[in-house]
């Protein structure tokens, strides 16, 4: 009963706030779609570190941590704290080019560099086909915890939140997402940390709950860590694979542009990987320490929520809060990137004032694409982290080597990039189904090298186009 009280008046908060926004939002595409490009460096932060801890922080990566051991800390707070660097090296370019051009989605600036219509095409179908499974996750996300919490069946759950997502995001736009993504951000930061405080105090202390679980399972404590998994080859491809596949979430990518200026990115990249480095060892601690704590879930992703229910009771249902906070922050802003890439970079006659109108719609159709992908696309067998590598993260890091071209090498060429995308992602799909063995690496770091041997051997033998920016 406190869980579904507390869940009632999140969601009004959230809406309230979306409404709110909806009043301060003018008529104008950069306004909705982008907010008037006006974050500072708190809301530009919080909005970064809210859309990018998702489902897969709260549910995924316990149950990872579950199976395989402390290992997961090292590959995902070091490889995703270095993704930061690619806010600079990324994010202040597009920052400046958007400011300066106007451009408003990803797909346009890469079209635009090139002049090339089918590069921008392609560019946003890789964006929108790759992103929906990450979408899906958030929703199944919810459904797991409604499910777990209050006896609500998981599909169920799922569109209930998905629904009340999209009704904020059609009356806020991005300001209303922004605004948004600071209050969830606030949250989940707050939940994951009460919830390994009174897990601990519950346990015996931190020393206490590390040495029951070693004694369980002290293979989780050393490498390869549980089921042999973390062979030097999978730390060198997850290294690389935050680098290269996280500018390129459209979410994350479009929030680049919403900068009010360089001095917020800055501040954004300085003070993400110190949040991460912290926060991503919370979810780890709690995985592991279930062994000793002998939690023996059914499903792997139910690990933090079962942990949290036996041992840090007065706090599970803000907890369980904080992990809707972190799949909504996440959801709303790929659903509302999503519309803006399909209706602005898909070419039609586009009548005046029409834009945002187009843009709502497709929210609303993406949601539905989101709810079918809950009902027949989700594998409880791989869990939601498993889900996330195998489809969003290893597709659309193929596009990250055409990003960086087009921002700075200067002979990349249109057919360069074109051939570099396609064939990096028919070598993922090649490599995941083991047509072609892939020698321990993930799919993704070979479609990365494929990729980029692709795009400057393609590039020196095809005419170089008149470059539109330097």
């Amino acid at each position: 009963m406190i869980f579904l009280l507390l869940v009632v008046l999140y969601f009004i908060v959230i809406l309230g706030l979306g409404l709110y926004a909806h009043r301060c939002t003018k008529k104008t595409p950069e306004d909705y779609f982008l907010a008037n490009r006006s974050f500072g460096s708190i809301i530009l932060f919080f909005t970064l570190i809210a859309t990018n801890f998702s489902a897969f922080t709260f549910l995924g990566f316990a149950g990872n941590a579950y199976k395989t051991g402390f290992g997961q800390y090292g590959i995902m707070a070091f490889g995703t704290g270095i993704m930061a660097i690619m806010f600079f090296v990324i994010g202040r370019k597009v920052w400046i080019l958007g400011k300066e051009k106007g451009y408003i989605t990803p797909p346009e600036l890469i079209g635009d560099r090139f002049n090339s219509t089918s590069l921008r095409l392609l560019f946003m179908g890789i964006m929108v086909i790759f992103t929906i499974p990450y979408l899906a996750t958030q929703a199944i996300g919810a459904g797991i915890l409604l499910q777990n919490m209050a006896g609500i069946e998981m599909q169920i759950g799922a569109i209930i939140v998905m629904i009340i997502i999209m009704f904020y995001v059609l009356f806020g736009g991005m300001r209303g997402s922004g605004w948004t993504d600071v209050i969830q951000g606030i949250i989940m930061i707050v939940a994951m940390t009460l919830a390994v405080i009174f897990i601990a105090s519950s346990l015996g202390g931190f020393e206490a709950a590390n040495i029951a679980a070693y004694a369980n399972s002290p293979k989780l404590f050393s490498r390869p860590g549980g089921g042999e998994y973390f062979l030097p080859q999978i730390w060198f491809s997850f290294m690389l694979l935050w680098i290269f596949a996280d500018p390129m979430f459209p979410q994350i990518f479009s929030r680049f542009y919403t900068a009010k200026n360089q001095k917020s990115l800055k501040m954004a990249m300085i003070l993400y990987p110190l949040v991460v480095s912290f926060l991503f060892l919370f979810p780890v601690l709690i995985g592991v320490w279930a062994h000793g704590a002998g939690i023996n879930p059914e499903s792997s992703d139910m690990v933090l929520p079962m942990m949290v229910e036996k041992y840090a009771a007065p706090v599970y249902a803000f907890v369980m809060i904080g992990a809707l906070a972190a799949l909504m922050s996440t959801a709303d802003s790929q659903l509302l990137s999503l519309s803006t890439m399909l209706s602005r970079d898909i070419p039609y006659k586009k009548k005046k004032g029409r834009e945002i109108l187009i843009g709502k719609i497709l929210i609303i159709v993406l949601a539905i694409f989101a709810i079918l992908f809950v009902i027949g696309g989700y594998d409880p067998s791989v869990g939601i982290m498993g889900t996330l590598v195998k489809t969003t993260f290893s597709g659309l890091a193929v596009l990250c080597p055409t990003t960086i071209a087009a921002l700075y090498w200067k002979r990349a060429t249109k057919w360069g990039c074109i051939i570099s995308i396609i064939g990096g992602e028919i070598s993922i799909f090649l490599f995941q189904f083991k047509l072609i063995p892939n020698h321990g690496f993930l799919s993704a770091i070979w479609a990365i090298f494929i990729s980029i041997i692709l795009l400057i051997v393609v590039s020196y033998i095809t005419k170089k186009e008149d470059i539109k920016f330097k």
